[in-house]
């Protein structure tokens, strides 16, 4: 059977939600899933480690046939199909998980700052790559993290001191203005500044970043963004 084409977003049925993740805390995942309009096919969207993935699959065992990262304007829909459903009379099936997987793309889309970054210890930093920097972070409480920047975005990955660390992914725009705000407040070296203007253009519309190119090796002045 041939997959199921990307832009079918409207479910036939309602959609039924559950979470997995590893003893260790290795990692854990919030997931919803429900029937295509095509005979035998579904819908699989799953959040995990900060990005939201969408599998097709068939019926029997469900067997990823397409894997997707979701962008904000992808997840809208779902969003809208699983509030609507949870405004129903009821489905008969366990809400818990839909309503922790829609609180979940709530905070994802939030144009409000977060706080991840709000006491965060920004220490050594590298360059492995011309114009890309890979710095290490802390936190009271053992909680240690990387921050990678380059003109292709900014990723991260945060985890307790004694757990091996995940990998590093896209941060959603709420901590990257967190990052934003963390850095404009702290005493940090010419490398962590890059950093800061990489995320500020990330975060701002082109029109007030005046769509700047960084210069890897040139310090950037600016005002800050967040009081």
């Amino acid at each position: 059977m041939s997959p199921p084409s990307t832009d079918a977003t409207e479910t036939t049925g309602p959609w039924e939600g559950g979470f997995a993740g590893l003893p260790d805390l290795g990692g854990g995942v919030v997931a919803i899933a429900s029937e295509l309009p095509e005979a035998g096919t579904g819908s699989l969207v799953s959040y995990s480690g900060g990005v939201f993935e969408r599998r097709f699959w068939t019926v029997g065992p469900p067997v990823p046939l397409i894997i997707e990262i979701l962008s904000p304007e992808a997840l809208k829909p779902i969003r809208d199909q699983l509030a609507a459903q949870l405004q129903g009379p009821g489905s008969g099936l366990d809400d818990i998980p839909l309503r922790a997987f829609l609180e979940t793309v709530r905070l994802y889309l939030s144009p409000d700052t977060s706080d991840r970054f709000n006491t965060a210890v920004f220490g050594s930093i590298a360059e492995p790559n011309p114009g890309e920097y890979l710095g290490q972070v802390s936190w009271p409480g053992d909680v240690v993290g990387t921050v990678q920047a380059s003109a292709d975005g900014i990723l991260a990955q945060t985890h307790l001191a004694h757990l091996d660390a995940g990998n590093l992914v896209p941060l959603r725009k709420a901590d990257i203005r967190s990052l934003v705000r963390a850095l404009q407040a702290a005493t940090v070296n010419s490398q962590w500044q890059q950093v800061l203007s990489y995320a500020e253009q990330a975060v701002l519309p082109a029109e007030e970043t005046g769509k700047r190119k960084v210069n890897p090796t040139k310090r950037v002045s600016r005002q800050p963004l967040f009081r």
